[in-house]
């Protein structure tokens, strides 16, 4: 049974790590992300000084390779629901939005070692990961799994995954779904799953579009994404699994900035731009209002 995308991206693994860790992570930088060249002349919300990394600016560690939530465009500027949304965000707070492209595995670890003020990256709410930082929820996500359209009617959901080939992104929600019902095919004495990371979800998408895995699992808002772009190629199979709240993150007691995100996303929500970005990116169905 194939599903028409309705809501939405994934999870880390890695909670902990040391500042070398986290500098590794950190892949590049790119503040042309569409923020006004200045600071909004009227902000609703002040921070505190000293509450940010480098002041008039918040810089946020984000995966950006994921579209339609934030990627590189074909003039590499940095584009998306998220990216918009973070950038209203800082508005908000009267700065300019920079953003660390990092990769997702190590995300939560830069956060730590202060290669960052917050993260903006589809960022699971979890209580494991409630307890190494804090969050804002801004949004809903979910899981699922992608064909190519000719393989839908063999694969229909995740009971026929055994002995096949499935790609996903390292250290995300999707990929520990995939080693799940890779152990359930195991304990029913089926073929475990062929299982194939990138630490590009973009790289674990070519692997289906070369026709390398049988699956891909990713976002339900990035497999919509990829359908858009390419009508007719994939189809949406099984229902979408693991929907749950995505927030930006904090370091943990980073009260002043966390309170002030709190308040901006408030505000952006009371002006209409939260809808407006939701609208434009086609998921209205993941705003934190329903």
């Amino acid at each position: 049974m194939a599903w028409s995308p309705a809501f939405s991206r994934r999870s880390i693994s890695v909670l902990a790590g040391t500042t070398a860790v986290a500098a590794l992570a950190l892949t590049g930088c790119s503040a042309d992300s569409g923020s006004a060249d200045a600071a909004p002349a009227a902000a609703s919300v002040k921070l505190p000084t000293g509450a940010l990394m480098k002041e008039g600016h918040i810089t946020y560690c984000a995966d950006i390779s994921a579209p339609p939530l934030s990627y590189y465009d074909a003039s590499q500027k940095a584009v998306g629901a998220e990216i918009e949304l973070g950038d209203a965000l800082a508005a908000q707070l009267g700065v300019r939005a920079d953003w660390a492209n990092t990769s997702f595995s190590g995300i939560i670890p830069a956060l730590q070692a202060k290669q960052c003020d917050a993260i903006v990256s589809q960022l699971y709410i979890k209580p494991e990961r409630e307890k190494v930082v804090d969050f804002v929820p801004y949004m809903y996500a979910a899981n699922t799994l992608v064909v190519a359209a000719g393989n839908a009617d063999k694969i229909k959901g995740p009971d026929d995954l055994c002995g096949r080939k499935a790609a996903g992104q390292t250290g995300t929600t999707a990929a520990q779904y995939l080693a799940d019902q890779s152990a359930k095919c195991e304990a029913a004495g089926k073929g475990k799953i062929d299982i194939r990371l990138f630490t590009k979800d973009s790289d674990a998408l070519q692997q289906l579009r070369l026709g390398l895995v049988d699956v891909y699992s990713s976002t339900l808002e990035t497999a919509a994404y990829v359908q858009k772009q390419q009508p007719g190629a994939f189809a949406l199979v099984g229902r979408p699994f693991n929907r749950i709240k995505v927030g930006a993150a904090t370091r943990k007691g980073d009260t002043a900035l966390h309170d002030g995100l709190v308040k901006a996303l408030a505000a952006v929500r009371k002006s209409g731009t939260y809808d407006e970005i939701l609208k434009k990116w086609n998921l209205t169905g993941d705003s934190i209002a329903d």
